[in-house]
């Protein structure tokens, strides 16, 4: 991989409006490690449909940069949290028929995490729902092929884009984040492949919550329950204006 090269988040890779989505940012990054888990850090609101510069840094970092600094910072970590637990996918299934993120004032149908609205290949569509009981949200999830078309796995930036919506939603239902809490950091790390239409579990849970911070963790698993890829991020909510 060369140390310097460039890469475009394209139009569509948004949660909120004109921000690239951070978790597609970090799945561009994670691309330069040889495996293993890795943390992606954010600094400033990453752009859209504008080519940036992806190079090398100090220590065996990567980092999406422009003339005037990172926009996100890579390295390698010894490791990830594993999750609590795996839910079952008939558990995951009923919670969708049970709850629907619709139905809460966070939901954005353009999302392209969660947004249902999204055209097949544009959005990943996680229909991401509250599972009774547990500080724990989880869907099914068949990632449609056209999101990496000729393609037998999931492009790592949309296998780490998969990770990044549920720990927001956890977030705001189980801690009550207010809308623009984005995320600061996300560490993960995939174990094995995603492969476009199979069935999966998505799956966040809350960790911890102190003032604007947000702690959750997030995973990908078969929906026979073996992991394929396991998260934690730092959420941020926005700070107080001053009067």
């Amino acid at each position: 991989m060369p140390h310097r090269s460039t890469v475009v988040i394209p139009p569509y890779a948004y949660g909120l409006p004109g921000v690239g989505f951070g978790g597609y940012a970090a799945g561009l990054l994670a691309r330069r490690f040889d495996g293993g888990p890795v943390k992606v850090s954010f600094r400033r609101p990453l752009p859209l449909g504008t080519p940036v510069e992806v190079r090398a840094g100090e220590e065996g970092t990567y980092e999406i940069a422009d003339g005037d600094g990172p926009f996100a910072r890579a390295q390698a970590v010894a490791g990830v949290p594993l999750p609590p637990r795996v839910p079952a996918w008939e558990e995951a299934r009923r919670a969708e028929k049970e709850h629907s993120p619709a139905d809460t004032p966070y939901y954005t149908p353009d999302c392209y995490g969660c947004g249902m609205d999204r055209e097949p290949g544009l959005g990943l569509r996680q229909n991401v729902s509250a599972l009774p009981g547990h500080d724990m949200v989880a869907t099914t999830w068949r990632p449609d092929p056209e999101l990496s078309p000729g393609s037998a796995f999931l492009p790592a930036e949309h296998v780490w884009g998969a990770l990044d919506c549920p720990a927001g939603w956890t977030c705001h239902l189980f801690s009550a984040a207010p809308r623009g809490t984005v995320t600061a950091y996300l560490a993960a790390d995939v174990r094995r492949p995603v492969v476009p239409g199979e069935e999966y579990v998505s799956f966040a849970w809350k960790v911890s919550h102190a003032g604007r911070k947000y702690v959750a963790g997030s995973a990908l698993a078969t929906r026979d329950g073996e992991l394929c890829a396991h998260a934690e991020s730092l959420w941020l909510s926005p700070a107080p204006r001053a009067e």
